[in-house]
């Protein structure tokens, strides 16, 4: 009873110290707040022998000043800029008479004496010092150094070296107050893969692994591509990357190891990659449950897998996810979908249950838009494929989320159904649509770079905003330059120049003119070209108007009309006879339709598909030419495999000149066709094939025909290497399409970083008429920065 007593008393003891204490740290504080900062006692521990200390640098940096109320919030944020430029603070305040005296003890941080490194064999001392970035005589701080020698320790990884261990031991010279840094390194074994050994596997089975998972052999190109060497994380993924891949070959209880062995080469090593396959599992019985809305044999028709199928988990996963989407095109989106694979007694094989628990009929009730602060809402809604009042279709709301994220304005978007706020007049079998945007920036400013075997160097500048707002001039003074964005149009401003070309072009596109399928825009440009030749320049000034509208996937019509003031500058040294025909100047007013088809599977890079497009034009509608333009151009992509595709090309343009422009020679230069070069046929001069004056510089042609085939091989995901054979004929005559001039090469292509392309190669020449058409060489290389 004693005990408990002495207890319960020193509880209220220790509660009434808490308490105490507490009210005294209250009071001091506001005691602090009311009074006046009478001194700042600075005091510096551990100063160095030789060096100085000035406390009115140190005071002028604080906010707390004497003679000033003292201010708590001022005080800690003083404390803050000290902790910054000394290694310790300790504060300490006082109040006497009403006045407040402040006593900083500070220790300043050490510098470094030496950085000393013991161990390394493999790297060089001078390559970690550069990688730590910490030399002698620099000021020390311990957080700093950590990331550092963090760096230094993912470094050796990197170089391969995956039992590397590095440790320091940090020296201090208290009379100085310096640190010596002592680092010890053990680098262990090498981490670069000789080779990599499989067994258990096909052949076939290799060849597809190799190309799948992320672990290599070293070659060459490692240290660019940064593979080759040993990476535990990298390794283990692959692993399980090999089992789920023999499990989708039906080998269920598939087993996969990783030994790692020395290589009689010092400083490699080889991966052993053995599998346990065991047997081969097969799907069985295949049964429903729950499904009312659709009858076993609609379900069926869906199903990736059959009895008697090798077992995959990955078709089993399809399968369910295409059984989801059956429910969820029917506006039944909460339908629940489970498979259940049992393992058969004494076979193998799994029976295959699919539990449907249906759910509800939803239709759509109304759509909000979040997160769009530039992008004007009407802007999303055309791109959205679900309209208020209908069925729900979660393959529209896919979609509709896919089409969002191509428009490239957006750095994530989510479309996703919710409970609809307006339950009681909607009713409970309504879900609204929430679309979640964050805006990405749309627009972009560089200057470019580049070379070619045309034209050697050029430059320029490009200015573009991908989400433009053409309407916005008008309140451009009263809202800035935000006014101009977030209209869905397209805009675009370059600037190049070079020493025989230059460009001026301003572009403007709306993809969905008055929000129809209408993708209308206009480009403006002045540019000037000698290209062709040395005697005479090419100067056009004007604009173009173009409309096109998508039939549907494949097929689109066009339609343009332009207007351009071709003018042609000749030298004085040219020749009469080329005079006579290149001084065709005057005004180009033409219009025409367009009819395009194409199946690619990338804009940018094909693999397969087919690219297509047929137009024609007429020149004559007020205008000084009068002619009819031709053109029919053709791309097609086959896959070889998965590192290879196969590319035919046959493009052919021809002008059919008429009325009083009934010559060919009459036809201006800036107008006709010339080929020749690295991209038409490569391995001659550029622009040089066909006829010439008399001295030699090209006439140009009013037919034209470009055929070549090529094979592109994927090196590395940034390189291409190529090998191909072009031809091609051009003339001054109507309809021409003989007398061919056939080149076959190689070469490369390179992406850095998708922003500095570079294609290199060359061209032999089967059949030139002379030496001065051949060029093999061919080179053009430019990029933004």
């Amino acid at each position: 009873m004693i005990k408990q007593f002495a207890t319960y008393l020193s509880l209220i003891a220790f509660t009434s110290l808490c308490s105490l204490s507490s009210a005294f740290t209250s009071s001091s504080t506001i005691v602090f707040e009311e009074c006046r900062i009478a001194d700042i006692d600075l005091q510096v521990e551990n100063l160095s022998i030789n060096t100085s200390f000035n406390p009115q640098i140190v005071l002028s940096k604080l906010k707390s000043k004497v003679g000033n109320i003292f201010s708590q919030a001022d005080f800690d944020a003083d404390l803050k800029t000290l902790v910054a430029d000394y290694d310790r603070v300790e504060p300490s305040i006082q109040v006497r008479d009403q006045q407040v005296y402040i006593t900083l003890k500070m220790w300043p941080r050490s510098k470094v004496r030496s950085i000393t490194w013991n161990g390394n064999k493999k790297i060089k001392t001078t390559a970690l010092q550069k990688e730590l970035g910490l030399k002698p005589n620099a000021v020390f701080n311990r957080q700093s150094f950590n990331k550092s020698f963090n760096k230094v320790k993912e470094y050796y990884v990197k170089k391969g070296y995956f039992e590397s261990q590095l440790q320091y031991i940090i020296v201090p010279h208290p009379k100085t107050n310096e640190v010596s840094i002592n680092i010890e390194v053990h680098e262990g074994r090498s981490g670069r893969i000789e080779d990599m050994i499989f067994q258990g596997f096909t052949k076939e089975e290799i060849s597809e692994l190799l190309g799948m998972i992320y672990t290599k052999k070293y070659n060459l190109l490692s240290w660019l591509t940064g593979k080759g060497t040993y990476h535990e994380e990298g390794l283990e993924q692959d692993r399980l990357a090999i089992v789920n891949y023999l499990q989708n070959l039906g080998y269920a209880d598939a087993k996969v190891d990783i030994q790692i062995h020395e290589a009689e080469t010092e400083g490699k090593i080889i991966l052993v990659i053995s599998a346990e396959k065991g047997p081969i599992f097969h799907f069985n019985a295949i049964q429903f449950e729950g499904n009312e809305l659709f009858s076993n044999e609609e379900i069926e028709k869906l199903l990736l897998i059959h009895e008697g199928d090798v077992y995959s988990p990955e078709k089993l996963r399809k399968t369910l996810q295409a059984i989801k989407d059956l429910y969820g095109r029917k506006g039944y989106l909460e339908a629940n979908i489970q498979a259940e694979a049992q393992p058969c007694v004494n076979d193998t094989a799994f029976n295959t249950s699919f539990h449907i628990d249906e759910g509800k009929k939803y239709r759509i009730g109304m759509i909000r838009i979040y997160g769009n602060m530039a992008t004007q809402a009407h802007v999303i809604l055309r791109e959205s494929l679900l309209i208020p009042g209908e069925t729900f279709d979660t393959a529209k709301l896919q979609a509709t989320e896919n089409r969002l994220q191509n428009v490239g304005y957006f750095e994530s978007v989510n479309v996703y159904a919710v409970r609809t706020e307006d339950e009681e007049q909607f009713g409970e079998n309504y879900r609204d649509i929430y679309i979640e945007v964050k805006e990405s920036k749309t627009g972009h400013a560089s200057l470019f770079v580049g070379f070619s075997s045309a034209e050697s160097i050029f430059g320029g500048l490009d200015f573009s905003e991908a989400n433009f707002n053409i309407k916005g001039f008008a309140s451009l003074f009263s809202e800035g330059s935000a006014a101009l964005r977030g209209g869905g149009e397209y805009a675009h401003l370059r600037l190049s120049f070079g020493k025989k070309q230059q460009a001026y072009t301003l572009s403007w596109l709306n993809p969905y003119f008055c929000d129809s399928l209408w993708r209308v825009g206009f480009d403006v440009f002045n540019t000037y070209s000698e290209l062709t030749s040395k005697k005479y320049d090419i100067q056009k000034l004007g604009f173009d108007l173009h409309a096109s509208y998508p039939l549907n996937s494949f097929w689109t019509f066009g339609i343009k009309y332009r207007f351009n003031n071709s003018r042609t500058h000749i030298s004085q040294s040219a020749a009469p006879l080329e005079r006579e025909q290149a001084h065709q100047e005057g005004i180009v007013s033409g219009f025409g339709p367009s009819l395009t088809f194409d199946s690619t599977d990338s804009p940018f890079k094909p693999h397969k598909g087919f690219r297509s497009r047929l137009e024609t034009e007429f020149a004559g509608l007020g205008g000084d030419f009068y002619f009819w333009r031709f053109a029919y151009l053709n791309s097609y992509y086959i896959p070889i495999w998965k590192c290879g595709t196969f590319k035919s090309r046959f493009d052919f343009n021809f002008i059919e000149p008429v009325g009083r422009t009934s010559q060919p020679t009459q036809i201006p230069l800036g107008e006709r066709f010339f080929i020749g070069g690295i991209n038409s046929v490569r391995g001659y001069r550029d622009f040089d094939l066909g006829d010439h004056f008399s001295n030699g510089d090209p006439t140009g042609g009013i037919s034209s025909t470009v055929l070549s085939l090529e094979y592109l091989h994927q090196i590395l995901p940034f390189v291409d290497g190529f090998i191909f054979v072009d031809a091609g004929s051009i003339g001054l005559k109507h309809w021409y399409i003989k007398d061919f001039k056939f080149s076959a090469g190689f070469g490369v292509r390179i992406e850095i970083a998708n922003r500095v392309p570079i294609t290199l190669g060359m061209g032999f020449p089967i059949n030139p008429s002379g030496r001065n058409e051949v060029r093999r060489f061919f080179f053009s290389m430019g990029g933004q920065f």
